[in-house]
């Protein structure tokens, strides 16, 4: 009876941690800004998929977005200047793409689990 036991905790154990796991899934990626003012940007994916998020206030979270794996370019614009950042967004992570106090865009990641 005590051998049952511990073979179901162990099956369940199993179970429930291989469900947590990512399957190759798409990452996703939100913008911050932290900059000076309002921003406006441009994010192609690698596929060739646009997503436009203007008017981003200072102080701000965009919302998560996903996008297919590979390259992807962010085209800013704030306080009138240019920006551009190549991100290379590989399958299971989530990205923070953070304009900074300077107006300098950095960019973090994430393991989805």
């Amino acid at each position: 009876m005590k051998a049952i036991t511990v073979l179901l905790s162990i099956f369940f154990l199993m179970i429930f941690s291989s469900c947590n796991k990512c399957n190759n899934e798409n990452p996703t990626a939100r913008v911050v800004n932290n900059g000076t003012s309002s921003a406006n940007l441009e994010i192609t994916a690698s596929d060739g998929e646009l997503v436009s998020i203007t008017d981003l206030g200072a102080g701000l979270i965009s919302s998560s977005e996903s996008y297919s794996p590979g390259t992807t370019t962010v085209n800013c614009i704030i306080d009138g200047i240019q920006l551009t950042e190549k991100v290379e967004m590989s399958e299971c992570k989530s990205y923070d793409i953070t304009i900074n106090s300077e107006n300098v865009i950095v960019v973090f990641s994430t393991k989805i689990d």
